[in-house]
């Protein structure tokens, strides 16, 4: 590995997604000793709340609380992202640039158009980062090892995760991590439009207890993958029944 090399890197729509989502898995994986980067496709300039040079600071924040070794924004259009190469093409050149081994993607099955989006993106742009001849100008050629989805628990989505990770030892980082997102949890003057974020604490809860009940620990975060997975010692499965 060199100096570039990152053990993970998470690409998400907005700032704050892969806090919510996977924040409790990600600061697992520092504490472990991974190097991490986060990788927000937007500023989230179209949200009703704060502006994007706060949200800017709160990312920042939040990621020192994680202990992620890298945070940027690729200043792609908020509430306009597309699969088009004008898109993929800014995603293309971090994975070039970070070579992650692993990329967490967001899963298609999302209310929000751009969630939807940034995990077709990024899919995308995994694969035409590995093509030699394909934007040379974006960097050598470089494919990830392996893509993972990151999925919610909501009304509109529940997809079966392939695997969970257990969060319960990290639970309080990432729910700190969540909290340095102060602008989102504050109304504004006037505001009438109530958001899902002013109930972020229950609902964050409810999907991390529903994960890490299928599991059967406290907290848990899950995750697809398509693709199948080795197994070469069925008695070494770290799965119980219970």
């Amino acid at each position: 590995m060199n100096a570039h090399d990152f053990d993970i890197a998470a690409i998400c729509a907005h700032p704050d997604d892969a806090d919510l989502i996977m924040g409790g898995t990600l600061a697992l994986e520092c504490r472990l000793g991974r190097r991490v980067a986060l990788v927000d496709l937007t500023r989230g300039e179209s949200g009703s709340r704060g502006t994007p040079e706060t949200r800017a600071a709160e990312a920042a924040e939040a990621a020192r609380i994680l202990g992620v070794a890298h945070r940027e924004s690729l200043g792609l259009p908020d509430s306009s992202l597309e699969v088009t190469a004008a898109h993929k093409d800014p995603v293309v050149e971090a994975i070039r640039r970070l070579r992650p081994r692993v990329v967490i993607l967001q899963h298609s099955q999302q209310r929000h158009p751009d969630h939807a989006h940034a995990g077709q993106i990024s899919y995308e742009a995994a694969f035409l980062a590995g093509l030699r001849n394909y934007r040379p100008d974006l960097g050598p050629a470089f494919r990830p090892f392996k893509l993972v989805y990151c999925l919610t628990m909501t009304e509109y989505s529940e997809v079966t995760p392939t695997f969970v990770v257990d969060i319960t030892s990290t639970w309080e980082i990432k729910m700190r991590a969540v909290a340095a997102f102060a602008s989102q949890f504050t109304p504004e003057p006037g505001e009438t439009v109530a958001l899902a974020l002013d109930r972020f604490q229950s609902n964050v809860e409810v999907g991390a207890r529903r994960f890490g009940q299928r599991i059967g620990v406290r907290y848990g975060e899950g995750f697809y993958m398509r693709e199948s997975m080795v197994v070469s010692d069925l008695a070494s499965l770290p799965v119980s029944s219970f």
